[in-house]
């Protein structure tokens, strides 16, 4: 009988060793969850730093998109001025001919009067 007590009394210590096994196995299973969910967390964190760096992408797209937009309205503004330099020349050029009529205008005044001048010569004689 003791033999059996014996047997029976390590037979229960093997069931409390083997249910601790068990308790540490669920344990274990537990924190390989939570290893599963960190790994997620840490593909989520990635995908985010991914946007993140999307998103400042997207910021330079939009600094340059403003800056070409700056850089068409300078265009705009270097055109209107080279179309009021044409129309400069031009009015220079006109300027230049209206000189060239007031000349003109000159001369016939002085061709007028010298006419007018040997007219009277003329008239005297």
């Amino acid at each position: 009988m003791l033999n059996l007590s014996l047997i029976l009394t390590e037979l229960l210590k093997l069931s409390l060793m083997l249910t601790e096994l068990l308790k540490l196995s669920l344990i274990d299973t537990e924190l390989l969850k939570l290893s599963l969910m960190l790994t997620e967390l840490l593909k989520l964190s990635l995908i985010d730093t991914e946007l993140l760096k999307l998103s400042l992408i997207d910021t330079e797209l939009l600094k340059l998109s403003l800056i070409l937009t700056e850089l068409l309205k300078l265009s705009l503004i270097d055109t209107e001025l080279l179309r009021l330099t044409l129309i400069l020349t031009e009015l220079l050029k006109l300027s230049l001919m209206l000189t060239e009529l007031l000349k003109t205008s000159i001369t016939d005044t002085e061709l007028i009067s010298l006419v007018l001048m040997l007219t009277d010569v003329l008239t005297l004689h």
